[in-house]
């Protein structure tokens, strides 16, 4: 039986304070499939470059990133609804994830992450012969 593998199949997510911040308003995603890799879109306005971390460790990719808010010395409060602290995301991948040559640019308040498919893992083109060693070995 052939089944159809999903790279992300369990997608998780944390935030330094998780009563405050839903999943989906943490580190929003969006995941697409090229030819011959997945790309990985996050979400991070408002952070600093510096404070992005991604590694790769045993088929997880792992993503924090730390939102700050300047300081705010004498004034007052009057409403905070931007999320601050430590965000961070792990993703599964998936065997076909060639992980030596992900890549990860910030661009606009964008992470964005190629995760190449490696050649083992992309279709192989069978090719059909006219020989008939097949037919033999099934009349044998």
């Amino acid at each position: 039986m052939l089944l159809r593998t999903d790279p992300f199949r369990e997608l998780t997510s944390s935030v330094a304070f998780p009563g405050l911040l839903t999943r989906q308003s943490t580190m929003p995603i969006d995941i697409y499939r090229a030819e011959d890799a997945y790309l990985v879109q996050v979400d991070l306005p408002g952070v600093h470059q510096d404070s992005i971390e991604v590694f790769v460790q045993r088929n997880v990719l792992s993503i924090s990133a730390r939102l700050t808010r300047p300081d705010q010395g004498m004034m007052e409060v009057l409403v905070s609804e931007r999320p601050k602290g430590l965000l961070s995301r792990r993703l599964s991948l998936g065997e076909e994830i060639d992980a030596e040559h992900i890549q990860a640019d910030y661009i606009d308040g964008v992470l964005l992450i190629r995760l190449p498919i490696a050649e083992h893992a992309k279709p192989q083109r069978v090719q059909v012969g006219t020989h008939e060693r097949i037919s033999d070995s099934l009349n044998a």
